[in-house]
C-alpha cells in the first residue's frame, strides 16, 4: 500500500483535494524549475547578478557582452550554489573572459562552464586558463569557436598540466595548428588522473598533432576519448595514432579521426584499444 494522504487533504472537497494533491505531486519539479534560471532572473535594474538558490544559469544568446560577463563572474567567485553556466554566444571577448578565469579559481562548487562562440581570442583564453590552474571545482569546459589559436591552447596546455580536477574539455575550430596541439598533448603526458575528454575537432593540427598525440596515449591513464575528426592528419599520421592507440595506457579508448576513400570523400573511424570499428 502506498502512503496515506496528509490529514488536510482529507479533510478537503473534491476538486479542492485534487488541486492540492497536483501541487503536492508537481512541488518537486516546480522546485527543479526555481533551480534553474535565467537573464530575466537574476539581472537586477543597476545590472549586478543575484544568483539566490540557482543552481544552473542559462543565457544560450543573450548577447551579455563583456560588461555583464564582469558582473556575472563578480556574484560567481563566492557564490555556493550555482553548478552550471551556459555562456554560449553572448560576445564575450578577453575582459569578460579574464573575470569569469579569476571567479572559477575561487569557486569550488561550479562544475560546467560553456563559453562556446564567445570571441575570446588568445588573450580571453589565457585568462580562462589562468584560473583553471587554480581551479579545483569546475569538470567540463566548452571553448568551441573562440579563436583561441596556439597561443590560447598553449596557455590551456600549462594550466592542465597544473590542474586534476577537469574532466572535459571542448575545442571545435579554435584556429590550433600542429603547435598548439602539440602543446596539450605534451602537458597530459604520463598522467594518472585529470582529463578524460579532449575534443580537437576541426583544427588543422596535422601530422604534427598526430604525432603528439600518438606518443600521448601510451603514458596517459585517465583519457578515454579523444576527438580529432577534420585536423588534417594523413595516412602516416594515422598509421601513427593507430599505433600508438594499440598501445594505449587506457581501456575502453575511443579515437575519432578521418580515412580518404576517394578524391573527395572521407569516412570516420572510430577506433577502439582491441577492437576496430571503422565503417
Amino acid at each position: 500500500r502506498g502512503a496515506p494522504l496528509p490529514q488536510p487533504l482529507l479533510k478537503m472537497g473534491g476538486a479542492a483535494r485534487c488541486l492540492s494533491l497536483a501541487l503536492l505531486l508537481l512541488s518537486p519539479l516546480l522546485a527543479s524549475a526555481q533551480h534553474r534560471c535565467r537573464l530575466g532572473d537574476v539581472r537586477q535594474p543597476d545590472g549586478s547578478f543575484q544568483l539566490g538558490s540557482c543552481e544552473e544559469l542559462l543565457l544560450f544568446g543573450e548577447s551579455v557582452g563583456d560588461g555583464g560577463a564582469i558582473k556575472l563572474a563578480a556574484a560567481l567567485a563566492g557564490n555556493t550554489k550555482l553548478q552550471l553556466v551556459d555562456l554560449w554566444h553572448n560576445g564575450v571577448g578577453a575582459a569578460g573572459a579574464k573575470a569569469l578565469g579569476a571567479a572559477i579559481a575561487k569557486n569550488t562548487v561550479l562544475k560546467r562552464l560553456y563559453l562556446n562562440e564567445n570571441p575570446l581570442g588568445a588573450e580571453g583564453a589565457k585568462g580562462i586558463a589562468a584560473g583553471l590552474a587554480k581551479a579545483r571545482g569546475l569538470r567540463h569546459l566548452w571553448l568551441t569557436r573562440t579563436n583561441a589559436g596556439d597561443e590560447g591552447a598553449a596557455a590551456l596546455a600549462t594550466a592542465l598540466a597544473a590542474n586534476h580536477v577537469l574532466e572535459a574539455l571542448d575545442m571545435w575550430e579554435c584556429g590550433i595548428s600542429g603547435a598548439g596541439a602539440e602543446a596539450i598533448a605534451v602537458a597530459l603526458k604520463g598522467r594518472h588522473d585529470g582529463l578524460r575528454t579532449l575534443e580537437l575537432r576541426g583544427n588543422a593540427m596535422g601530422d604534427r598533432g598526430a604525432r603528439a598525440f600518438a606518443a600521448l596515449l601510451p603514458t596517459n591513464k585517465p583519457l578515454s576519448t579523444l576527438d580529432l575528426l577534420n585536423t588534417g592528419v594523413s595516412a602516416e599520421g594515422r598509421a601513427l595514432l593507430r599505433e600508438g592507440l594499440r598501445k594505449a595506457a587506457s581501456l575502453p579508448y575511443m579515437v575519432l579521426f578521418e580515412d580518404a576513400i576517394g578524391p573527395h570523400q572521407q569516412r570516420t573511424s572510430w577506433e577502439e584499444k582491441g577492437q576496430k570499428n571503422a565503417p
